[in-house]
């Protein structure tokens, strides 16, 4: 499903924000450049914004910005920034991971931020209703793919599931999947669970901040 777009013209005049500030932002890397994008109109050529991730970006760096100097807003919420050194003992005491991540550990301590990462988003399956073992086909996908996040923004991870008829046998096959939209799966899927990387990554980036 393709993201509602909003225009340039409309954020500015919805989050009282000035075209310098934009910009700036931009250059700092707190609104990524795979937002911004270029559509025509009749009037010419119009930039236009993913309309629920721009809003939600700006409200958070406005709320932020008074506690915070611009720089340490870049670490928080710049996707491409990470933590490379971060060894954390106790992943549930952050509350991107929670109490519903508990489940889904596989050893005592020394997670990095990847696995932090990939912990996040199996806890944020089982909230959205995922069994442990569906969690875990997404957090093994994700430790296994840790380039992405250098490069988040608008990549969508999927746990999905089929049913396999034949020879007098019917399964419920479950599955994780890992692209961006648009996310073309077979027709007879079922699409369970759908997660925002982007958005995880930025929360686990602020629950970092706050308790470090």
């Amino acid at each position: 499903m393709a993201e509602e777009l909003i225009s340039k013209k409309e954020v500015l005049r919805l989050t009282g924000i000035s075209y310098g500030q934009l910009y700036r932002w931009k250059r700092k890397g707190l609104i990524p450049e795979a937002w911004f994008i270029r559509k025509a109109t009749p009037t010419g050529q119009e930039t236009f914004f993913p309309k629920e991730r721009i809003l939600e970006r700006i409200r958070r760096i406005q709320e932020l910005k008074e506690e915070r100097s611009l720089d340490e807003l870049v670490a928080l919420l710049s996707p491409e920034a990470r933590p490379e050194a971060i060894r954390w003992d106790d992943p549930t005491s952050l509350s991107p991971i929670g109490e519903e991540g508990r489940v889904l550990l596989w050893k005592d301590g020394g997670y990095t931020f990847p696995e932090l990462f990939a912990l996040a988003c199996g806890a944020e399956a089982v909230r959205k209703g995922a069994r442990p073992g569906e969690a875990r086909l997404l957090v093994d996908l994700l430790k296994g793919a840790p380039d992405v996040l250098k490069s988040p923004s608008g990549i969508l991870c999927v746990l999905a599931e089929k049913e396999v008829t034949g020879e007098g046998l019917s399964l419920r096959v479950a599955f994780a999947v890992l692209g961006r939209e648009p996310l073309r799966l077979d027709p007879g899927c079922r699409v369970r669970v759908r997660l925002d990387l982007e958005k995880i990554l930025e929360g686990l980036k602020l629950s970092l901040g706050e308790v470090s």
